[in-house]
């Protein structure tokens, strides 16, 4: 899946884009448990297959706000930074969507931020089992490192 820059950044801007909302608890922090998020993939594969941009947020019960989104972009920054996107892209250029994994939280690193590239939309499209264990992985990962980070005194230093 492909698309303009200008056409991208028009549809974010104008927020015509998918967003499946899923609520993690503490309990399923704890036990590693995504069994909520895998309806948000079959919503996520449903949108992109239809060639409509979509993401997934997943909200995290810490005290500090944190939250993982999967976005598909066209470039490895949030819908929210699009002005960014603007001027980090040519407004004729056709792109490549891809899946991006954006982890947020203050207490997390320097930036409050972490974005992973997980897999192009195409190929999330043509074996959507394969990646989904992936980006499993990665958000195991991210809820082990965001528990760290809740867990960790609150005057130590953030990890850069």
């Amino acid at each position: 899946m492909e698309m303009q820059s200008q056409e991208f950044i028009a549809a974010i801007r104008d927020e015509k884009y998918t967003t499946t909302a899923v609520k993690l608890t503490a309990t399923d922090i704890k036990n590693a448990d995504l069994k909520k998020v895998a309806a948000a993939y079959k919503a996520l594969e449903q949108q992109l297959a239809a060639n409509e941009i979509a993401q997934i947020k997943i909200e995290l019960p810490f005290e500090t706000p944190a939250t993982i989104e999967l976005q598909a972009g066209i470039i490895n920054l949030p819908y929210e930074l699009d002005n960014k996107i603007a001027l980090l892209t040519e407004a004729e250029e056709v792109r490549p969507l891809n899946l991006y994994l954006i982890t947020t939280a203050e207490n997390l690193n320097v930036s409050g931020m972490r974005i992973d590239q997980m897999a192009s939309v195409a190929a999330f499209l043509q074996d959507p089992a394969t990646i989904i264990a992936q980006i499993d992985a990665a958000i195991k990962q991210k809820l082990t490192e965001l528990q760290a980070a809740a867990d960790a005194p609150a005057d130590a230093p953030a990890e850069k």
